[in-house]
């Protein structure tokens, strides 16, 4: 290892990106007053902000939803026999329920939340007071004030007195007695004393509410959680700045919950009673109809029990089809009598009776004409025809005669008469039951359609009374509450630690945030590991800080840490030479301002101050700076040289008294071609002459990444130097060294100009830990 490895150590470039925690936080310890100030503005910030803030408490319960199973409406009755009607009531859904808005406000609507009480203390702070600890009662009567503008400023200032109060808005002030009503903006109000009324509360600031609104944030701020799926346990949680307040929100917020399901099961079953009520009325009417019309189907068809008339008709058809025939066999027996009496020898023979004629008098007839003619028959074996009592007899046999034959005409027209009945009779009966059956069928119908009304009718009787059963047991509430509202102990919010520690992390971490944000905004280098991480170029040496403002920053006695620094950049450049003649350098820098001609100026002096003779060129033929810098006037220097071929380097070399060993040459009149003179070979012949002359030959050029001076000058320059300074030169300005000049430059090397002591710009101590009190050149 050669030894100007050692010297340069630090200064050469690290190929390890790893991050320097220590080097990160020096980068921003300069801005430490940055710092401090964003630390005492946002810990001022919070501590205002907790002085005003308004403590906020948490409220929680915790209820159980009973299941759906039991006393649920739908599933007792009549819907319950309907699948399509079956209704299911899950946790989710009741949870989405509980936090609705709709809920909140039936929930807010009974609480005394028309208006918010508050009292100022002296430092503009404002308590909200609420229940027991308001001293007066507000009631609205309209919260509409049409015609009325509303100020921005909505709060009502009220002064308490005995009698009466004074109300004070933006608009208008009113002195009204307690209890008179009064229409404004806010809408028509009336102010009554409350129990705990007390002047000493006076004056008392209120604001109407909007319930809406009210409801809106309260819905909004509600916490609904199932602390186990597999429970039905539900957590509720809030917060206010009045635990009372939060508590009597939550218990009316889970009381309005249960009336409410209870409302809703009572409409069921109330809406289902009287679905089934005006079904059985309907019903009813459907059956009077349908009996009606049984009944008028009965009488318009003439039957009472068809069964029973269908066995009557078969019966009385029977018996009459047997009474026909006995009458046609009595019929034929008349008629055989009749032939009889009416046969020519039917005066002397007896007439048969017949024992199925039932007739008194035809058989007495009959009897009487047999009697008689058996004794004509008798008196003719005695007597003569001619004989008195057998004309007698014959003369009686004969009207005897004419009375049956007359007695059978009027029986036979009886029997004729009767069979006649008898067989219309039959015929009747037999036209009946042919339509037996077709009115049976009708009858059937509408049996049929009585049975099904009936059916229908039992079934909605037997719901009506279930109904009224699930209806009494609607009033069991939907839930249980386990955990009644109850407030924590202290408040919830603000959190002073939590507050202070983000005050604290704000208060470090936006200046942090804006440093970090201006260094990639701004594309400055800040510390030499960017450098290093852009280029291959190493970086030889840091100068800090000329906080004296002083052109020479190092003599003879100087102790100071920037005059030690330009000691050990000479010792690393006597290294860097490895016993070669390297007496020319090169000052650049990539745009004007980056201390090239300080740096230049007291880099010849440091190499002055051991016995070198030193000359310095100021080769900047465009903005010189040089002599005007060191207050002294300017004279002939280069471009008269390098115009003028008689102009020897005496006629332009200038001895810096105060310095020994140090010698400095001017640009001279500023040409108006620089480039092209600095082309001129007279360039050669001048830094010929110099290197015979002098020890170390330093030339202070123009920008390098403006003009291309310093590039025309490189052919005659052993190495060059290139400023880079903290804060002022761009990252691209390095990138464009890196891709474009490294290798048009004699051995170039980067010095870092401007570091600032604490920054972390650069890791030695410098000055050996004392330092002059009082510099001399």
């Amino acid at each position: 290892m050669k030894l100007s490895d050692v010297l340069l150590d630090g200064f050469q470039k690290d190929d390890s990106n790893a991050f320097d925690v220590k080097i990160f936080f020096l980068q921003y310890l300069r801005y430490w007053w940055l710092f401090v100030l964003g630390v005492l503005l946002s810990v001022s910030a919070s501590l205002y902000y907790l002085f005003y803030a308004t403590p906020q408490y948490a409220i929680s319960s915790s209820l159980l939803i009973k299941s759906d199973r039991g006393s649920n409406f739908s599933r007792n009755a009549v819907f319950s026999d309907l699948e399509a009607y079956e209704t299911t009531s899950t946790i989710e859904n009741e949870l989405e329920v509980i936090g609705s808005f709709s809920l909140m406000r039936d929930a807010i609507e009974d609480l005394p939340l028309d208006a918010s009480f508050f009292l100022e203390d002296k430092f503009s702070r404002k308590k909200e007071i609420y229940g027991s600890q308001v001293p007066i009662e507000v009631v609205i009567h309209d919260t509409s004030g049409s015609g009325y503008t509303i100020p921005k400023d909505n709060s009502i200032n009220i002064h308490l007195e005995d009698n009466n109060l004074t109300l004070k808005t933006s608009l208008e002030t009113f002195k009204v007695a307690y209890g008179d009503t009064l229409k404004s903006w806010f809408g028509t109000i009336s102010i009554n004393k409350s129990p705990s009324f007390s002047v000493e509360t006076s004056p008392i600031l209120v604001t109407i509410n909007n319930k809406n609104a009210l409801a809106a944030a309260y819905s909004s701020g509600l916490s609904v959680e199932l602390p186990n799926k597999l429970s039905s346990v539900v957590n509720l949680g809030l917060t206010d700045a009045i635990p009372d307040r939060g508590k009597d929100i939550l218990n009316k917020l889970v009381e309005t919950y249960n009336f409410q399901a209870v409302k809703e099961k009572n409409i069921i079953a109330t809406n289902t009673l009287e679905f089934i009520e005006e079904q059985l009325r309907t019903l009813t009417a459907e059956l009077d109809e349908i009996e009606a019309k049984i009944e008028s189907y009965r009488r318009l068809n003439n039957i009472s029990d068809l069964g029973s008339e269908m066995s009557y008709h078969v019966e009385s058809t029977g018996e009459y089809e047997a009474q026909l025939s006995r009458n046609r066999t009595n019929m034929q027996v008349l008629e055989s009598i009749e032939s009889y009496l009416n046969h020519p020898d039917g005066s002397s023979i007896e007439v048969t009776s017949s024992l199925t004629i039932e007739d008194k008098t035809l058989a007495a007839l009959v009897s009487h004409f047999n009697e008689l003619q058996a004794e004509r028959e008798r008196l003719l074996r005695t007597t003569q025809p001619n004989n008195p009592i057998l004309e007698n007899l014959t003369q009686q046999l004969s009207t005897v005669k004419k009375n049956i034959l007359t007695n059978l005409n009027n029986i036979k027209s009886s029997l004729k008469i009767e069979n006649n009945n008898l067989q219309s009779r039959v015929n009747q009966l037999d036209s009946r039951s042919r339509e037996l059956p077709e009115i049976e069928r009708g009858l059937l119908e509408l049996t049929r359609e009585q049975g099904i009304k009936q059916e229908h009718y039992l079934y909605l009787i037997k719901k009506k009374e279930e109904s009224g059963l699930s209806l009494a047991a609607t009033t069991v509430s939907n839930s249980r509450i386990i955990d009644a509202a109850s407030a924590s102990t202290g408040p919830v919010s603000p959190r002073k630690k939590l507050v202070l520690g983000f005050a604290l992390m704000a208060g470090i971490g936006l200046p942090f945030s804006f440093l970090y944000l201006r260094s990639l905004i701004s594309g400055k280098i800040t510390h030499k590991n960017e450098v290093q991480r852009i280029t291959t170029i190493p970086i030889i040496a840091e100068i800090s800080h000329n906080n004296k403002k002083e052109i020479l920053a190092i003599s003879e006695k100087k102790r100071t840490p920037i005059a030690e620094q330009f000691r050990l950049l000479r010792t690393n450049l006597k290294f860097l030479n490895d016993d070669k003649e390297d007496k020319v350098i090169q000052v650049t820098s990539s745009i004007s301002g980056e201390g090239k001609t300080f740096f230049a100026l007291n880099l010849g002096v440091s190499l002055s101050l051991i016995g070198k003779t030193v000359v310095i060129l100021e080769f900047d033929l465009r903005k010189p700076a040089l002599l005007k810098s060191l207050r002294i006037k300017t004279q002939a220097g280069i471009s008269e040289y390098l115009n003028d071929n008689n102009t020897q380097i005496k006629d332009i070399l200038y001895d810096y008294k105060s310095i020994s060993n140090l010698s400095l040459i001017a640009c001279g009149e500023i040409p108006e071609n620089p480039a092209e003179l600095m082309l001129s070979a007279r360039v050669y012949q001048l830094i010929k002459e110099l290197r015979e002359r002098f020890d170390y030959i330093i030339l202070d050029t123009a920008p390098v990444g403006t003009v291309s001076d310093a590039l025309n000058l490189a052919q005659h320059t052993d190495y060059t130097l290139f400023l880079a300074r903290y804060n002022y030169t761009d990252k691209s300005q390095i990138q464009f060294m890196e891709d474009n000049l490294r290798n048009k430059l004699k051995r170039p090397y980067i010095i870092m100009n401007d570091a600032k002591l604490g920054a972390g710009h650069y890791g030695y101590t410098y000055g050996y830990g004392y330092e002059e009190k009082k510099a001399t050149i």
